[in-house]
């Protein structure tokens, strides 16, 4: 379905020569129920007298998966046996027992593949179910899976999907995992959506620097070389757009958001122009809208996609002429991310004394790098006064409505959701 083999050795080949590193998703939850393993297992199953018990030497892959009589809460039958499996996700994805050795084994070789394919690291999809209710076990599975990784390519990047809220994800890091997706952030029911939301209310609009202090400590005090994995949404929820009201300032200021939080910032696709995406998983993975031709150039949707009748913000090719488009909006929050590494790699702190009112303010130190960036997360322009930072400089800008961002003196001039980056003078 998503192409040849020699498709993706040529994607390898292409992406090398821009030095863009690829990551795949890897999923160890479950196989389908068509995998060889969990085929031979059943038919091993099926030709068994009644009564009587299965044998990993006879078949090692009764051990791959849950087998028992009697079914339990999401088991389900094998057709023509007196046999249940385990899938908590659906019939279609039997789950397989990570405790299992040979199980383990086959994983190393399947990451081996892969590593050997030039992919950098993995996405670990389903964290938090490979032992469903167990944060110890996952913990503990999630820490073979980071030791084995790196065991086989030093600098391999491991990612995990922990749908969880702000101390459960603290006690996943704990298994020295490189990151895990910041549920606690992104999403609909996130920080960063409560607080844009909450925009002109300056109660709220002050906790989003000290969470990001308060997330980075505790995150750091489980594992001293985290690497945060902030997002916005992904092909599982609706899309940020939507959940902003498609108001083009709060979607531009999500971005910057985002993509100035320390880690690996993800942006998932189409983010980046607004589009919109809701409803059923095909509708939320649609096409890139490439151009206003939705025939040219666009991919094909998969089945029982529904695409928008309307695109808010426009096509890619629209906005590309658009000096104040989003897509505009997030190279400019890229190239400044890219520009001030402390952005992307430092250790964060409410700056307490500019975190007042609706401007959020924090710091942010790497090595001999600080910045300080201030948020205005209202509807209406804030100044805000520098009296005290006499050796800090205006560093960079991003303006939400086109209004200009101005440092005049000792007075910082910031229009609606308008974002500024500062840096020591000297």
């Amino acid at each position: 379905q998503y192409g040849t083999m020699a498709d993706f050795e040529a994607l390898m080949a292409e992406c090398r020569k821009r030095d863009i590193h690829v990551i795949t998703d890897l999923v160890l939850n479950h196989t389908g129920n068509d995998h060889v393993w969990f085929t031979t297992a059943c038919e091993y199953l099926k030709d068994l007298p009644a009564g009587a018990e299965p044998s990993a030497e006879e078949c090692k892959y009764v051990d791959y998966y849950s087998f028992a009589r009697e079914p339990g809460n999401g088991w389900h039958a094998i057709e023509g046996s007196e046999w249940y499996y385990e899938g908590m996700f659906s019939p279609h994805m039997p789950d397989l027992r990570l405790e299992n050795e040979n199980v383990r084994s086959d994983i190393r070789d399947i990451m081996q593949f892969w590593f050997d394919k030039g992919v950098s690291g993995f996405r670990l999809d389903a964290a938090k179910e490979f032992y469903s209710g167990s944060v110890t076990r996952n913990v503990e599975v999630l820490n073979w899976i980071q030791t084995t990784a790196v065991e086989l390519k030093e600098d391999a990047y491991l990612v995990a999907e922990v749908w969880e809220d702000f101390g459960a994800i603290t006690r996943y890091y704990e298994s020295q995992i490189t990151s895990i997706f910041n549920f606690a952030f992104g999403n609909t029911g996130g920080k960063l959506m409560q607080v844009l939301r909450a925009a002109g209310n300056s109660g709220t609009v002050s906790t989003f620097a000290t969470a990001l202090e308060k997330a980075d400590a505790a995150y750091l005090g489980a594992n001293p070389d985290y690497i945060d994995a902030p997002f916005l949404s992904n092909h599982d929820v609706g899309r940020i757009a939507g959940f902003c009201g498609y108001d083009p300032l709060k979607t531009k200021l999500a971005g910057a958001m985002n993509l100035f939080m320390s880690g690996s910032a993800f942006i998932y696709y189409g983010e980046e122009i607004g589009m919109p995406g809701s409803g059923n998983d095909p509708s939320k993975r649609a096409p890139f809208f490439w151009n206003d031709a939705r025939d040219n150039g666009t991919t094909t949707p998969p089945p029982e996609c529904e695409l928008p009748e309307e695109y808010p913000f426009g096509s890619l090719e629209t906005q590309m002429a658009d000096d104040n488009s989003l897509w505009n909006y997030y190279r400019q929050a890229v190239a400044i991310r890219q520009a001030l590494p402390a952005l992307s790699h430092g250790r964060t702190t409410a700056e307490t004394a500019l975190n007042v009112g609706c401007v959020s303010a924090f710091r942010k130190t790497w090595n001999d790098q600080a910045v300080i960036v201030l948020m205005n997360i209202d509807t209406v322009a804030a100044s805000v006064d520098l009296s005290a930072y006499g050796d800090w400089t205006l560093a960079a800008s991003l303006s939400a409505d086109g209004n200009e961002i101005v440092l005049s003196d000792t007075t910082l001039e910031l229009p609606a959701f308008g974002t500024a980056v500062l840096i020591p003078s000297v």
